[in-house]
């Protein structure tokens, strides 16, 4: 029995010593994944460190990409507001502006561009310049020498012929002028060409009307001068007392004319350079009427006029500069007497109005006098009736009756009167005669300040003086 104990113990230590190996095998696989453990743990450490600076560094990075984008950003909108300025400037530009590139493209195509040509700036830009626009010679409507490719071809500053017109989208000319400078790069290669242009329409009409005016003043002033040397030749040679009387008469007719002429000139140039000045003072505008009348009595009874008179009031006293009144309503009147056939009548009228009365189809813009000079004369054309006002101007049978007017008369009247803040119309039918209205503000008008008001008046008053002793 002790032996079987015995050798049950033998077999247990064996197991025992096989588990001790087992084990010791174990703890050194477990020491080896210790010691694995820490060396991944270390690299890791290491790993994690590494990752640490990245990170600081993409932080760093990122802090850098977020300053440059928002440089950027101010950038681009400082950009964009340049590039938008830019783009005002030129929409506002008065001329218009075509760019286009070497090949002849258009580029850009500014709001004036578009007004003047009446292309939309879709319709234009990709296209060649010559496919859109299109400009001709005034004297024979034939294409115009192409200073657009010149300015390309040679690199300089070109400019467009004289009398060159535009032809619109809607196949209207217009007069225009216009220069072509090529457009280079700083080191010189030609990009493209810019081309500048205008409409001359109105320095077309403002040149017309100089010619006009030399035309005008030159006949109007030769036919008195004509006369006062024929007439002085004759008082020269002696041919007696009652033809010398005459000549007399004669010369001074044809002087006064040329004085007449000279006035109205004078009263233009104060006009046109913006000099009028007002000396208000009060006036009785019924007694200032009738001395207008009294004044022209002598032309009235040489045509056998009669003229009617019906007054508001038999005084109204008024706050007017005399002198410009007298230029408008001896105008008028001069204008209806020349007009109106030998018997026939005139009348003058004078009432109150009140703002936002209908007179003749004009409504009145506030309480004013009302003049009405009214005529059974030749009256006004139709077709001419819209430029009366107008500086030079004189329908075809006013021309054909009377010759030797300056059609300047009632540019001066309208010109006061929208000085004065009045206001000048008129009704008017061919072969039946003509109304002239006008109005006289009541309120108080404007007037310069005493120093200045003193100093033109004298200038004006010495001027007038001198013109009426002439």
């Amino acid at each position: 029995m002790k032996e079987n104990i015995r050798r049950k113990l033998e077999i247990t230590v064996k197991i025992l010593r096989l588990k001790a190996k087992q084990l010791a095998v174990i703890a050194k696989e477990k020491e080896d994944v210790r010691r694995k453990l820490v060396v991944t743990a270390q690299a890791l450490r290491l790993k994690a460190k590494q990752f640490k600076v990245i990170a600081k560094e993409k932080e760093q990075i990122r802090r850098n990409l977020a300053i440059t984008a928002e440089k950027l950003s101010l950038k681009a909108e400082e950009l964009g507001l340049t590039i938008a300025k830019k783009k005002a400037i030129l929409a506002s530009i008065g001329d218009a502006v075509m760019a286009c590139d070497k090949e002849g493209l258009v580029m850009l195509f500014n709001r004036k561009a578009v007004e003047l040509t009446g292309f939309s700036e879709k319709e234009v830009i990709g296209k060649h310049y010559n496919d859109i626009i299109k400009f001709v010679r005034e004297v024979d409507n034939k294409p115009s020498k192409d200073f657009i490719a010149q300015a390309m071809k040679t690199g300089q500053k070109t400019t467009m012929a004289d009398n060159t017109l535009l032809i619109r989208k809607d196949g209207s000319k217009v007069p225009v002028a216009d220069s072509a400078e090529p457009i280079r790069y700083t080191h010189g290669a030609l990009v493209g060409c810019v081309v500048v242009f205008r409409d001359i329409t109105q320095e077309k009409e403002i040149d017309k009307a100089k010619s006009e005016f030399i035309s005008v003043a030159s006949h109007q002033l030769k036919t008195p001068a004509t006369i006062i040397s024929l007439y002085t030749e004759m008082l020269l040679k002696g041919t007696g007392d009652l033809k010398q009387k005459e000549y007399i008469n004669e010369v001074h007719n044809a002087n006064q004319r040329i004085v007449d002429i000279i006035n109205t000139l004078l009263n233009i140039s104060r006009i046109e350079m913006g000099i009028f000045s007002m000396d208000n003072k009060p006036i009785d505008i019924i007694a200032f009427l009738r001395n207008g009348i009294n004044e022209l009595r002598t032309s009235l009874k040489e045509k056998n006029i009669t003229i009617k008179e019906e007054y508001h009031q038999p005084q109204h006293t008024v706050l007017i500069d005399k002198l410009l009144l007298t230029m408008v309503f001896s105008n008028l009147l001069s204008n209806s007497i020349k007009y109106t056939p030998v018997g026939g009548t005139m009348s003058v009228k004078s009432q109150e109005v009140k703002k936002d009365e209908k007179v003749n189809n004009n409504v009145i813009k506030e309480d004013s006098l009302l003049i009405r000079v009214s005529d059974n004369g030749c009256g006004i054309p139709t077709d001419s009736q819209d430029k009366i006002f107008t500086k030079f101007f004189r329908s075809d049978n006013a021309r054909s009756k009377h010759t030797d007017g300056t059609g300047l008369g009632l540019y001066i009247v309208k010109s006061i009167l929208d000085h004065i803040g009045g206001h000048v119309w008129f009704w008017s039918k061919e072969k039946k005669g003509t109304i002239f209205y006008f109005t006289i503000p009541l309120k108080k008008l404007k007037s310069r300040s005493q120093g200045d008001r003193r100093s033109s008046i004298k200038s004006r008053q010495k001027e007038y003086i001198y013109m009426q002793s002439i």
